[in-house]
């Protein structure tokens, strides 16, 4: 196993950033050592690499070899280190309560200095999929084989992994020093958020026949308007019962960031239709399980912070639709022409620079990519949460009708209480428009770096998560990769954001280095309706720069 080691040299870099004005700390790197333990000389020499992390909710994609993703969990890698032939090596694995040994997979022979590479694929018990929250395990690797001499050696080794809760992924697998910097190698895992496009469950399936009956009970995938019709409704559907695009209640946390060189936690479409709320991934596979549901072929396109669904129209056509659009369904929502619009100028942009994946969701079905076990629901599941054809024909089911914990787990999102208006204004309050936002942060010295926000508001109270990544170039005089994100939270007044960051997350070429600065004050105003603000942030060291904001 391969580590790369980092030594502090100094401050090299003042760049401003999403907030404030950056010091980040670049430093020198040894090469790569060798790690796994080694036998003396003259023995079979073992090295067992193992990964941190175990994906729950992919545990069926695991056991299998020919996958669009490899899921190795486990590699040991077997060196001969004698002068003679080493004979009948075999090896197995077992991984806790999770997976029994599976069968001695077997090496006839390995000549003198010869290598041999076994990998392990772990068919997975769906206790996997059971889990919560996040558990640690440990994995055997079990070896025996035959020396030179014909006697019988046995070698046992062990490391301990994390197995993520049902909902939790993450999106690569690269190390800082294979990783270039491209949307391609941080999503070496996207294709499993197909896993989470739960067509057949049944309030996905349910509040898509409701759609569906809205638009007149037509076959979606008979004809082009007849398809665009049933999408627009499936599109309704969402802002009638008030689902809002927004960041996990209360303060953001590392590791439910919305980078995705880190652990994200991502919700079942049941999960977002019953609380009413949800991430713009979230989002994007209720949209795309809709759509399943109903016939229509699904697509799901990431990009650097933003994931947003695609439908394959019967033309071959692509459709994109912001399903953040939503908003709650009230004047932060944006209508079903729009949100295609909005959609449809961030997917020829991305086509333009390339810096996206695109995820198949029945190619990656039929690969093996399969959804885990939920919990079952009642058949009538969508009624005792409210939502019901009389309900939405009159209007819309209101977000207070949701019960608290109805069926099991969670509730609706709390609402934050307004605001009095701003005594210095005029009495208006403003509006920040909730979605994918792009920044600019101009320093004193005239440099700007650019970025994206997701912003998520509720009465009066904003978040934010922003992130920038640019180039620096270091003591070594190579170029190294600069990441940063940082979460927000404020409150509007009048027609300003009072905001600050707390908390924030920056690497360097993948490797976490220490913020410096917090907390970080904003004071921005609010401008052409909510879709753009501009104004000032300073850092607690008193660095300052210009911030200006856009919706996308």
């Amino acid at each position: 196993m391969t580590r790369l080691f980092m030594r502090r040299l100094g401050s090299i870099l003042a760049a401003a950033s999403v907030i404030f004005v950056v010091f980040a700390l670049i430093g020198t790197w040894y090469g790569p050592a060798l790690g796994g333990a080694k036998d003396a000389s003259g023995q079979l020499l073992c090295n067992l690499t193992v990964r941190e992390k175990l994906i729950s909710a992919a545990y069926k994609v695991y056991g299998a070899k020919d996958q669009p993703i490899s899921l190795w969990l486990a590699k040991s890698v077997f060196k001969n280190d004698t002068p003679g032939y080493i004979k009948d090596l075999k090896v197995r694995y077992k991984l806790g309560e999770f997976a029994d040994w599976c069968p001695w997979q077997t090496y006839p022979s390995l000549l003198p200095t010869q290598t041999v590479v076994d990998l392990y694929y772990p068919i997975l018990s769906e206790k996997c999929a059971r889990l919560a929250n996040r558990t640690p395990a440990e994995l055997q690797m079990e070896c025996e084989y035959l020396d030179s001499s014909g006697r019988k050696q046995t070698l046992q080794k062990s490391e301990r992994l994390t197995v993520l809760g049902r909902q939790e992924i993450y999106f690569g697998d690269l190390s800082s020093r294979e990783w270039n910097g491209t949307i391609q190698d941080s999503l070496t895992y996207g294709p499993l958020l197909a896993a989470w496009v739960t067509k057949t469950d049944l309030p996905a399936a349910g509040l898509a026949a409701l759609g569906n009956k809205a638009a007149g009970g037509v076959g979606a995938y008979t004809s082009v308007d007849n398809c665009i019709a049933v999408l627009a409704q499936l599109y309704e559907m969402m802002r009638r019962i008030h689902i809002t695009y927004q960041f996990p209640a209360g303060q953001v946390e590392r590791d439910r960031s919305f980078d995705i060189r880190y652990i994200q936690t991502v919700q079942y479409p049941r999960d977002v239709i019953q609380k009413r709320s949800g991430t713009c991934i979230d989002l994007a596979i209720l949209y795309a399980a809709m759509m399943e549901a109903v016939g229509i072929p699904s697509r799901l396109v990431a990009t650097t912070g933003h994931v947003f669904p695609i439908a394959v129209l019967p033309n071959g056509l692509m459709l994109p639709v912001e399903a953040t659009g939503v908003g709650g369904g009230g004047t932060a929502s944006v209508g079903f022409a729009d949100a295609v619009k909005i959609a449809e100028k961030e997917w020829q942009d991305l086509q333009a620079n390339g810096q996206f994946v695109m995820f198949d969701c029945q190619s990656l079905w039929g690969a093996g990519v399969s959804s885990p076990e939920l919990d079952p629901l009642p058949a009538d599941i969508l009624e005792r949460w409210g939502i019901t054809e009389a309900a939405l024909r009159d209007g819309g089911v209101p977000p207070q009708s949701v019960p608290r914990d109805p069926g099991g787990a969670g509730g609706a999102p709390p609402q934050a209480p307004p605001l009095p208006p701003d005594p210095g204004g005029d009495g208006q309050q403003a509006v920040m428009v909730p979605g994918n936002w792009v920044i600019a942060v101009t320093n004193p010295g005239g440099s700007q770096v650019q970025g994206v926000a997701q912003v998520a508001v509720q009465g009066n109270r904003v978040q934010m998560v922003s992130m920038v990544s640019y180039p620096v170039t270091g003591p070594d005089g190579k170029e190294h990769r600069a990441q940063e994100q940082s979460s927000i939270v404020g409150q509007i007044q009048g027609q300003r954001l009072e905001a600050q960051c707390s908390e924030a997350v920056w690497t360097l070429d993948g490797t976490r280095v220490q913020p410096k600065g917090l907390p970080y004050k904003i004071q921005l105003t609010i401008a052409s309706g909510g879709r753009a603000a501009s104004g000032t942030v300073i850092n607690a060291e008193g660095g300052s720069a210009q911030l200006s904001m856009q919706l996308r």
